[in-house]
């Protein structure tokens, strides 16, 4: 009788142990999986040399602002966005996508993937 009154005081910790164990595993798969998909994202999205690329840059700046960032990154304007601050451009160097980022782009990604997750109105530039 003494031995089933510590079993039964047991039991319910054995069960938070238990608990506690299935919900790292669920946290592990959840942050696994978002790192994953991320990772693909980054993979799938990655500017590739001398192919147009798409780039944010910082809301309120202005068509001209975007278009002089993009000159002066070494890059040709394609197109403009419904929103100037996202544009499609062209560079010739290797390391347009860097500079690019140096003349305040925000985000910039493979024009092609780009345009899978954009839709509205899009001009070409003159």
């Amino acid at each position: 009788m003494h031995i089933d009154y510590f079993a039964g005081c047991l039991a319910p910790a054995a069960e938070a142990v238990e608990k506690d164990r299935r919900m790292r595993e669920i946290v592990f798969g959840a942050s696994f999986s978002l790192f994953v998909a991320l990772s693909a994202f980054l993979i799938a999205a990655w500017p590739i040399p001398g192919r147009p690329v798409a780039s944010y840059f910082p809301p309120g700046l202005s068509a001209s602002q975007v278009a002089m960032a993009v000159g002066q990154a070494g890059g040709r304007l394609l197109e403009i966005g419904g929103n100037p601050s996202l544009v499609i451009s062209l560079g010739s160097s290797a390391g347009y996508a860097a500079e690019l980022y140096r003349s305040g782009a925000w985000f910039v990604v493979d024009a092609s993937f780009a345009r899978l997750c954009i839709t509205g109105s899009w001009r070409a530039s003159s």
